[in-house]
């Protein structure tokens, strides 16, 4: 191993453990690191090595949908499939799932970083590694990637894990063009949230930029070929869900997601729209774009708005993608992925409820984290490093406060 080399994996292995340390830290901190009884993947883990598809007595019934007296975990199962080697070796009632959810948020900042160095190294972006740096630590502690990372319930799990296999596949795509390698890793993304399949223009506009450096040529053939390897995968997942959902509940379009057990506020939207409608995209929007922090007036202070706030209140940062107008398939790849992405997320009958931010928002930082490198230019100027601190101190507010026990 070269000088150069060892040095970028000990600046990987360096960026992997700070960002454990913040994760873990915070909830240790704040005294929140075992596993929390909503985890459920853990469980539903267990439950799959004992040849079941449901739980036998949860120790909560949050979001769980009861079909046929019997009480199963509605959401896609990548988490428990990750969990199994955890589960099988040390038995679940060892299994941490806030360790997990940090192991896993760290990760993705590894693979944040990635990204962006390679998107550098290709010349397809002209940032240097400190200019990278910054934007890793915009994605690492300057989202509600923080505060998500470190809790450990189902939802949260969820979308941490989400995250991992989209960056990958984003990251595999911009580093080797590998289409059964992405497309793999866009797949196992779905299995966790089955819409985030639609970021795979993106991947699609990185594989075209590739192979045009690579051959020369970017016909049509080209395009159809890498498409139909990398498609593949994510046909093969649609199938396997298809199977779990029927063999849950008797039919292959039905996650449980109505019958679920949720909270009595969300639930006369639910039974009145449906799970998806056009009447959820202007309140979506405002909290999205525009919402913001609440005026406790007992308090005296003001706090996070638990259905959420603008995107541009916790990451403001975000404002440089509008920016990202170059003329190159990777910036149309990178929007017409994002603009997808919106379509599910503002007609879902929930902002992501209870939570600091907007959670949600991480379906589409992969997509962001593109525009943003192409936005920033040359280098991340004062101004941008000025919004991203703003942005750290926002969300070490938001840890601060989904922890604290006065408020949760």
């Amino acid at each position: 191993m070269n000088v150069v080399t060892l040095r970028t994996w000990l600046l990987h292995v360096g960026i992997f453990g700070i960002a454990f340390t913040i994760y873990w830290l915070s909830a240790g901190l704040l005294e929140r690191t075992d596993s929390p009884d909503t985890a459920y993947f853990n469980y539903l883990a267990d439950a799959f090595l004992a040849g079941r598809l449901y739980l036998l007595d949860p120790p909560a019934y949050d979001d769980l949908t009861f079909f046929a007296d019997k009480w199963y975990v509605a959401f896609p199962p990548l988490p428990a499939l990750l969990l199994l080697p955890w589960v099988a070796i040390a038995g679940v009632e060892q299994v941490n799932t806030v360790l997990f959810g940090a192991l896993m948020g760290a990760m993705n900042v590894v693979l944040a970083f990635l990204l962006v160095q390679t998107l550098a190294k290709r010349g397809w972006t002209r940032l240097g590694l400190i200019d990278n740096l910054w934007l890793t630590v915009l994605f690492g502690v300057g989202t509600v990637h923080w505060y998500v990372s470190t809790l450990g319930s189902v939802w949260f799990i969820s979308q941490v894990c989400t995250v991992t296999f989209m960056l990958l596949a984003a990251w595999s795509t911009a580093a080797t063009g590998s289409a059964v390698f992405s497309g793999t890793a866009l797949a196992l993304a779905m299995l966790a949230r089955p819409h985030v399949g639609l970021c795979y223009p993106l991947l699609l506009a990185l594989a075209v930029q590739h192979r045009r450096e690579q051959t020369g040529k970017t016909g049509v053939a080209q395009w159809a070929s890498w498409a139909f390897l990398s498609l593949a995968p994510l046909v093969l997942c649609v199938a396997l869900m298809l199977w779990y959902n029927h063999a849950r509940f008797n039919n292959p379009f039905d996650f449980g997601y109505l019958q679920q057990n949720i909270k009595d506020e969300l639930l006369a939207d639910l039974r009145m729209y449906g799970q998806f409608d056009l009447h959820y995209v202007p309140h979506n929007l405002w909290v999205m774009l525009l919402a913001g922090p609440a005026w406790d007036a007992a308090e005296y202070r003001m706090i996070p708005t638990i259905d959420g706030m603008s995107i541009f209140h916790t990451t403001p940062a975000l404002v440089y993608v509008f920016n990202a107008v170059h003329r190159s398939i990777v910036v149309l790849g990178a929007w017409v992925a994002w603009g997808l992405l919106l379509i599910p997320l503002l007609t879902y009958y929930n902002t992501g409820w209870w939570q600091f931010g907007y959670r949600f928002s991480l379906d589409f930082m992969t997509p962001a984290l593109v525009l943003l490198a192409f936005s920033a230019g040359s280098r991340v100027g004062w101004r941008m490093q000025l919004l991203i601190l703003i942005g750290v101190l926002m969300n070490a507010w938001g840890v601060w406060w989904y922890f604290n026990p006065r408020f949760f």
